[in-house]
């Protein structure tokens, strides 16, 4: 019963609506405008479209996470490549020079000859050749006499020291008891640098004057050695000459630990053994 009557009053309010907008749009053409309120009543009598229902909103997925990726371990740098060296050119070796031999003093002039054994304590004189070619002898009887054109006692080589065995108008001097020499016997010699030089006996020998083994008695020899010359009183004495048939030689040796630490030039021999005035 409502629905009609309500029905009834829409449909006599839309006819009224459509009579009253004719006759204001009649009336607007002839004054050239619209009627202020005709649009608004049209507008409110239009039916009304019913709105589309709103859709629920969508929910939007959340983004599944990707999956993170494993990071790869960093890889090494690749070094820059650096400018190789020149090589450094090795110097040559510098030849190491021989070690320089320390100095060795020089073995004192000899001064005095002692002879434990046989009680002898000579000066040493020095003494080169006679006219003849012969070594010399002491100026005085009582003296010994180093011959100073060959080694120092002391020195590497053969030195020689001569005495007499006895003079005339004195009788026995410094070398008379030299033939009782033996071997092991012990001879001194006491250098200007107050150094005793020991040597000790190794032989004792007696020679013809015409039979001196003169390269045995002053050449060169390894080692210091020192001989000691004499007359040989045991041989025959010719009073013409005034002198012996023979000669006496007594070779010693440096005593062990007494060597000398370096050679000295080799002495060149007399050409003829040494004479003695009797």
């Amino acid at each position: 019963m409502n629905r009609r009557r309500l029905g009834r009053v829409a449909l006599l309010t839309i006819l009224l609506a459509a009579s009253l907008g004719a006759a204001g749009g009649a009336w607007a053409r002839a004054r050239g405008s619209r009627w202020p309120w005709s649009a608004p009543v049209a507008q409110a009598l239009a039916p009304t479209a019913t709105p589309s229902p709103t859709p629920p909103p969508t929910a939007t997925p959340s983004p599944s996470p990707r999956p993170t990726a494993t990071p790869e371990p960093p890889r090494p740098a690749t070094p820059t490549p650096t400018a190789t060296a020149s090589p450094t050119r090795t110097p040559a070796p510098t030849a190491t020079p021989p070690p320089t031999a320390t100095p060795v003093p020089p073995v004192g002039l000899p001064v005095r000859l002692k002879i434990p054994a046989i009680e002898v304590d000579a000066e040493v004189e020095q003494v080169g050749l006679t006219p003849d070619e012969a070594m010399d002898v002491p100026r005085d009887p009582h003296h010994v006499a180093w011959y100073n054109l060959g080694p120092r006692p002391g020195e590497w080589g053969n030195a020689v020291i001569d005495g007499h065995v006895d003079y005339h108008g004195i009788g026995p001097v410094v070398f008379w008891r030299l033939h009782e020499l033996q071997a092991g016997d012990e001879l001194i010699v006491v250098g200007g640098d107050g150094v005793e030089r020991r040597f000790v006996v190794s032989l004792v020998e007696a020679y013809a004057r015409d039979e001196m083994p003169l390269q045995r008695i002053f050449g060169p020899a390894p080692g210091a050695h020192l001989n000691l010359i004499t007359c040989d009183q045991t041989s025959a004495f010719d009073r013409s000459k005034r002198e012996y048939a023979s000669d006496l030689v007594v070779y010693a040796d440096a005593a062990p630990g007494s060597s000398p630490p370096a050679p000295a030039p080799p002495a060149t021999p007399p050409a003829a053994p040494p004479r003695f005035p009797r």
